[in-house]
């Protein structure tokens, strides 16, 4: 990694790192920051960190450009209030904010999405849960969409490696989940990991390359070294969502995966509870209720650390993050064509039954015209 301590100019080919004159050097809190093609995300979401009342003093911002084109890098270069690192390829959301991480100075990491937005008191209010006991590892945000719908506020994990977002959809200005509890994860995005919890499990696992369950093992990986993980409801950000990611591509990679989960943590999962159907009504309600309330009273004791049968984690960053793309790229089209296959099979049923349905229907009415001439 080379550190440039003036302009570095248009050419981004290596990775770079850049302390702004203006950020703090013993700072309380880093923010960490991913920024992918849209760099006005990003700006966006540092404007709101600016705001009066928004982040405590001695607040240090970490933004990674991982893999952003260059147009889209002068832009965040040109912030004095910010530590930028630059790749030229995609570490994927766990190897950048590892990478983050590893750059940032304080004892307290909060990981940020670039499309979310800080409500003023936020970061203080993580801090403060954070505080409140040395058994909390992590703390999570209320996350809100846009328009004031709850998104998440905390989260619960099913023994398949499945997971359900705790009260998502509930309106805007609804007084539910407003009390702060222990979760089973909590997604990284307005997370808060101390340092130490941090450590005790070397970040983020490389193997969920390039996106999602990254923030589920993490929070798995911290239960196990005895860590509680807290939803805070006084933290809330609202998340907007870039929709960078086709509605496909992102059902591909959350099955990819959740079964990369399961081959890592296996009967570890089997003390949580199989996952109801969505649409059974009052019996998801009930088992939903089951889950939270077992997630808040879980001891930390409760938990074993992994052994040799979970699997040991890979190195936090991918070591060839291009050739990890191909071959990422490779098992996507496989899985595109597999869908169509199987899409076809569904359509020629379809076509089938609607035949002989049609079928049917029209011998009948046939039938039926030749009863009455003959009558």
């Amino acid at each position: 990694m080379t550190v440039a301590t003036t302009d570095p100019g248009p050419d981004w080919s290596e990775t770079l790192l850049r302390r702004g004159a203006g950020v703090p050097d013993n700072p309380r809190i880093s923010i960490c920051i991913l920024v992918l093609e849209r760099a006005q995300l990003a700006l966006n979401c540092l404007d709101a960190l600016r705001r009066p009342g928004a982040c405590p003093p001695g607040t240090e911002v970490v933004v990674v450009a991982n893999g952003t084109p260059a147009d889209q890098v002068v832009s965040l270069a040109a912030r004095d209030d910010v530590v930028l690192v630059v790749n030229h390829a995609n570490l994927g959301f766990g190897g950048g904010c590892n990478q983050a991480a590893s750059v940032a100075r304080a004892s307290l990491l909060v990981f940020l999405n670039d499309d979310s937005t800080v409500e003023v008191g936020c970061i203080d209010a993580l801090i403060r849960a954070s505080s409140e006991d040395p058994t909390i590892g992590a703390v999570g945000a209320r996350i809100l969409s846009a328009d004031g719908t709850l998104q998440e506020a905390g989260s619960v994990v099913w023994n398949d490696g499945s997971v359900t977002h705790v009260g998502e959809g509930l309106p805007s200005g609804s007084d539910a989940l407003r009390t702060q509890r222990n979760v089973d994860y909590a997604s990284a995005n307005g997370l808060l990991v101390t340092r130490r919890a941090w450590d005790s499990v070397g970040g983020f696992d490389g193997r969920y390359f390039p996106a999602y369950f990254e923030d589920v093992d993490l929070c798995l990986a911290l239960a196990a070294q005895g860590f509680r993980i807290r939803y805070e409801p006084q933290a809330r950000i609202v998340h907007r969502g870039s929709q960078s990611t086709s509605i496909v591509y992102r059902e591909f990679l959350l099955t990819k995966n959740q079964q990369k989960l399961v081959e890592k943590w296996g009967r570890e999962l089997d003390r949580f509870d199989p996952p109801p159907p969505k649409d059974s009504g009052r019996a998801f309600d009930a088992a939903m209720l089951r889950a939270i309330k077992r997630a808040d009273g879980t001891t930390p004791a409760r938990f074993a650390t992994p052994g040799a049968s979970v699997g040991a984690p890979l190195p936090p960053v991918p070591p060839d993050p291009p050739g990890e793309a191909a071959d990422l790229h490779a098992e996507y089209l496989a899985y595109l064509e597999r869908r169509v296959v199987e899409n076809g099979r569904r359509i020629t049923m379809l076509e089938t039954y609607l035949s002989g349905l049609w079928g049917v229907r029209l011998r009948r009415w046939i039938g039926g015209r030749l009863h009455r001439l003959r009558s």
